[in-house]
């Protein structure tokens, strides 16, 4: 330790002679020898304590290059100058409106209805181990009018199990232009009461779906640190929360867990791969040897089924279902069979030389098997069968979408 002033070599002076009286065996046998001197107190800046404060001090101001300590006042303390803020720059007129479209675009590949059954249909076949096996989901992201949270605004609704399943998640997401980090960033509320938004994006008859007074900000709740940034990557989008920012808390025994997300968007393809960590470092879900959830992006069909009822025909009409193992059901009274489900699926084989096909599946009250079915092109614009008197007819309907 460099002590530069004289000031200070007195200092270390006194201070070994102090150590020295307070040592318990340096000079044990003068000490009892001699009576002890009359005690006479010293100056604090001349006591052990004061003057190994001193030093440190002195030795801790030479080494951030600030002035001798000895020579300030005490009375006045030495702050830290508060932080010069770094501006941002400002996007250039092109680069920001290269950014603008990314956010429209972006937002025309978000909107839409996304299920990630096929995935789970053919795990099992592929044999892959039940752990790391995904749950079903259906995911609903829906372009609303919504001033109060931003121009480009979606509801987003999650549900297990297919699209007549629970509802495990909902959100309002927007999108905007991020200056700083030059990426699209999309920010997530949660509802304060989700219960009443439950399915309200659906269009049907005397119902317009959500409307703006639904949509109050200070009913939702900011998930804070979760936003994800986004980014042009070829014919689609990349996506990621920024590291150890999302934190989010379990519903079942309210631990804290760690989140981190990864997206990959395409027109017809979006990967997710999420993993939650809690503060022990224990993994809750996700992880490297988990493939990501593969959701396919829905195209929705209407259809009419007809069976007999004695001589006649009994029909039912309008009813819709999407093409990623979407499910609907007519029943006939007086009919044979009195009840019938329908299923699309638009095949894409693992393995094997099959080629990809949209199917339409017949099932019969309530087996699981299917009677009959029909395939086509994947674009197919309609695809119908016949079985045993029995007729069904899908055809593509986009406006059908949100019903």
């Amino acid at each position: 330790m460099r002590i530069s002033t004289r000031h200070h070599q007195t200092k270390a002076t006194v201070l070994v002679a102090c150590l020295a009286v307070l040592s318990p065996s340096y000079g044990s046998a003068q000490a009892l020898s001699k009576p002890a001197a009359p005690t006479q107190s010293l100056p604090p800046e001349l006591t052990p304590e004061g003057i190994l404060t001193d030093m440190v001090s002195q030795s801790i101001a030479e080494q951030a290059g600030l002035p001798d300590l000895a020579a300030t006042s005490p009375a006045k303390a030495v702050s830290t100058p508060p932080p010069i803020p770094v501006p941002v720059k400002a996007l250039e007129p092109v680069m920001k409106e290269v950014l603008e479209k990314d956010v429209l675009d972006l937002a025309d590949l978000l909107a839409g209805r996304w299920d990630n059954e096929l995935q789970t249909f053919f795990e099992p076949e592929l044999n892959v181990p039940v752990p790391l096996r995904h749950e079903r989901l259906h995911a609903v992201v829906k372009p609303i009018d919504a001033p109060e949270f931003g121009s480009v605004s979606f509801y987003v609704e999650y549900r297990k199990g297919g699209e007549a399943g629970p509802v495990v998640r909902q959100r309002i997401w927007t999108l905007s232009v991020d200056q700083e980090l030059r990426a699209v960033r999309l920010a997530a509320f949660a509802p304060k009461e989700g219960k009443p938004l439950e399915g309200a994006w659906r269009q049907i008859e005397g119902v317009e779906g959500l409307k703006p007074d639904q949509l109050k900000k200070d009913s939702f709740t900011p998930v804070a640190g979760c936003d994800i940034i986004w980014r042009r990557r070829g014919e689609g989008f990349s996506g990621a929360t920024r590291p150890a920012t999302c934190k989010l808390v379990t519903n079942a025994d309210k631990r804290v867990l760690n989140v981190s997300e990864q997206h990959d968007l395409s027109a017809n393809v979006w990967e997710v791969r999420d993993v939650g960590v809690d503060e022990r470092g224990v993994r809750v879900f996700g992880g490297s040897d988990l493939l990501p959830t593969r959701l396919k992006r829905a195209a929705s069909f209407t259809c009419w089924a007809s069976v007999a009822k004695g001589v006649e025909l009994a029909t039912v009409r309008d009813l819709v279902v999407h093409d990623q193992g979407g499910m609907a059901s007519a029943e006939f009274v007086g009919g044979s069979p009195a009840k019938l489900r329908l299923r699309l699926r638009n095949v894409e084989w693992p393995i094997g030389q099959n080629r990809p096909s949209l199917t339409l599946y017949l099932l019969v009250d309530g087996d699981d098997r299917a009677e009959g079915y029909a395939w086509g092109e994947p674009m197919a614009n309609r695809l119908a069968l016949d079985l045993g008197g029995t007729q069904v007819s899908c055809t593509r309907d986009p406006r059908a979408l949100w019903r």
